[in-house]
């Protein structure tokens, strides 16, 4: 990792079952996709489209960090597990299986 980033700061649905809906018409049909295929063009759409946009990714986390405690602007994920054998869990709060929680809109972006 180095000088990558390698913890999350916020969830999205990344399960293939309960994923979303996508038309591969080279394939001939819809199939249900998940993971970071549709958790991170998700996620950065809602943060474009919520139209503040910040000089920075620091800043942006600031902003979003700051907004951390409004259950308004996010939603804590204190269940489930990330890789059962790494001991990672969702707990209430910043947790390394769920960051921050998941986002029920555009605001504390």
């Amino acid at each position: 990792m180095g000088n990558f980033r390698g913890v999350p700061d916020l969830s999205f649905d990344s399960n293939p079952i309960t994923g979303v809906w996508v038309l591969i018409s080279d394939q001939g049909g819809w199939y249900i996709v998940g993971g970071t295929s549709v958790a991170s063009p998700s996620l950065s759409g809602i943060i474009n489209s919520a139209g503040s946009f910040q000089a920075s990714t620091s800043t942006e986390l600031t902003t979003i960090y700051g907004n951390l405690a409004n259950t308004a602007d996010f939603r804590d994920i204190t269940t489930g597990y990330y890789r059962p054998y790494a001991g990672y869990s969702g707990v209430k709060g910043w947790d390394f299986c769920t960051g921050i929680g998941v986002d029920k809109g555009k605001l504390g972006k």
